[in-house]
């Protein structure tokens, strides 16, 4: 039996929760187990569709089939809010924000029991403004404390959430007091086109499809968030159900019947979920900033990188980046405070594309404490850098060689993140919970999941960070030295009882780990035949519905 301490209310950093995403059914693909789990916890948990989805179907099917997934997972009603714009718009108000757009469906205003007409009391244009102010409006009207929204998918309305909440946020944070903590995470190519692999002998976890990757240059869809610095977090025990049409995440992506959600549900089922965390509490978003030439506005507008044409997968720096004239030998960003200001963290931003050049920045501050960071591969995915102790200041300087083309966005922090602590065994990387090794199986590697270790970016600090864990094989404490090795030599049929806790035992994670047999084996392949059995009986149902709806649209 698996156990730990994760909690999301302390994970969302209290009681509220809110998922922006694009599109109908882009919940589940992004995030299905999380709301899942959040409502089963008693968390309250409001869902946010940008769009109405009405490009090949009504916003009444849309609308009704979103109904009927919020009855398979829990969710109220009342807490599914429809921004009511276009579907298929993104490129249009991204490439001319001063227009209004009129939509596949004849639209140019939101509609279709849209939050704007039924809470603010007037509709929205089909504009960049108008649906800026509508997330603003959404955001603010609930005050989650944690908002997860899609990222850079390859659909233009991905792209078209990831600018309108992160232009959204950057109003929140610069002319309120509001602070929620902010999430991204994909639907695409974790999700809607990742690899299906549940009927693999394990539960794994998410991989990310690089076939679904607009180029094979990043390891994301967007440019400025790197695989390996995901955050990870557990599924709920109902989200691991392997009669794939009890789970009810299967249940709810099929209920989007016109996506042919049965068709993908069962890729959607995992060990783990991810997302990629921004901090809202970036002093430099306050800060004067001024430079020895060039355009000092990139510098603190809450973009990472930006482009003007969704559509396409190019990244013109000069769309999103400060860039010192040619002749400028100083090359040079001078951020002052208005009051002497706390600082301990700095994270650096510059172009997406790998330089191949080394480059060097040289950060010098008014509390006579300099750094020299040199041999920089690449600033695209962020660096930063922790002191060990806050410095108070009234300004940085921050200068730049030839090498390096520029920045995109400074971000200051007056301390080291304040992170949830959690963890999760591993197994050969997945996130385990109850693992069988079946005859002809390696016996996995197992490694630890520490949240409070992981590194957002390529991190530099004065002094390194201890890891302050500890192992335990069936209750008795074990140096981690030879946990692999006294796993592999303790296996048998019988469980393993593993636990990772931190040094005050608070923070915890159990599974267990044992041999299979071979009718352990047997067993699982007829209940796996049996599942792909039961799911045909059903997806004629879901089939019929399909065809009903296309006749319909």
């Amino acid at each position: 039996m698996n156990t730990s301490s994760f909690s999301y209310e302390k994970f969302f950093h209290g009681h509220s929760v809110m998922f922006i995403v694009p599109h109908e059914d882009d919940e589940i693909n992004m995030a299905g187990a999380t709301i899942y789990g959040a409502i089963q916890e008693g968390l309250e948990v409001y869902v946010v569709f940008l769009t109405n989805g009405d490009y090949e179907y009504t916003f009444d099917v849309r609308c009704n089939e979103t109904y009927q997934m919020a009855k398979e997972i829990g969710l109220p009603q009342e807490n599914i809010i429809f921004l009511g714009f276009g579907d298929f718009i993104g490129h249009e108000i991204i490439y001319n924000k001063s227009a209004i757009i009129t939509s596949h469906a004849n639209h140019n205003q939101t509609y279709g029991a849209d939050f704007a007409s039924l809470v603010m009391s007037k509709p929205k244009p089909y504009s960049w403004n108008g649906i800026v102010e509508s997330v603003i409006d959404a955001i603010l009207h609930f005050k989650p404390d944690t908002i997860i929204a899609t990222d850079y998918d390859t659909h233009v309305d991905h792209r078209l959430c990831t600018f309108t909440v992160e232009s959204a946020m950057e109003w929140i944070i610069k002319y309120t007091e509001f602070r929620p903590q902010l999430l991204k995470g994909f639907a695409y190519a974790t999700g809607y086109e990742t690899i299906d692999d549940y009927y693999n002998n394990h539960l794994l976890s998410t991989v990310i499809n690089k076939k679904a990757l607009p180029t094979d240059e990043f390891s994301t869809g967007n440019p400025t968030l790197s695989w390996i610095h995901r955050l990870r977090i557990s599924v709920p025990q109902a989200c691991r159900e392997k009669k794939l049409i009890q789970n009810p995440i299967f249940k709810a992506m099929a209920s989007h019947v016109s996506q042919q959600g049965y068709k993908r549900g069962s890729r959607l089922i995992n060990g783990d979920q991810v997302f990629w965390k921004r901090r809202t509490d970036n002093i430099a978003l306050h800060a004067d900033i001024t430079v020895s030439s060039g355009n000092a506005n990139y510098l603190n507008d809450f973009l990472r990188f930006n482009t003007v044409d969704v559509k396409s997968n190019v990244y013109d720096a000069n769309n999103y980046m400060w860039m010192p004239s040619v002749d400028d030998t100083e090359r040079k960003v001078h951020i002052s405070f208005t009051k002497i200001t706390q600082i301990q963290v700095i994270q650096l931003f510059g172009s997406v594309h790998k330089s191949h050049e080394l480059c060097s920045i040289r950060i010098e501050t008014s509390a006579g404490k300099h750094v020299q960071l040199d041999e920089i591969i690449h600033i695209g995915q962020g660096i930063s850098y922790i002191f060990d102790k806050p410095l108070f200041l009234e300004w940085i300087d921050i200068y730049i060689d030839k090498q390096c083309l520029g920045l995109s966005e400074i971000e200051l922090y007056s301390a080291i993140n304040d992170k949830y602590d959690y963890c999760h065994i591993l197994a050969d990387n997945h996130f385990m919970y109850n693992w069988v090794v079946y005859p002809g199986e390696k016996i996995p590697m197992i490694t630890s999941y520490i949240e409070g270790i992981r590194k957002d970016m390529l991190t530099y600090r004065e002094s390194e960070q201890k890891n302050t864990y500890r192992w335990l094989i069936n209750d008795k404490y074990i140096d981690e030295s030879v946990l692999q090795i006294l796993i592999e030599r303790e296996l048998t049929t019988k469980p393993l009882q593993l636990r990772l806790e931190s040094i005050d035992g608070s923070v915890f994670c159990e599974g267990t780990i044992r041999k299979g047999t071979f009718k352990d084996w047997f067993a699982l392949k007829c209940n796996q035949l049996q599942d792909k059995l039961d799911y045909l009986q059903v997806k004629s149902k879901y089939k019929k519905g399909y065809k009903a709806e296309k006749a319909y649209k």
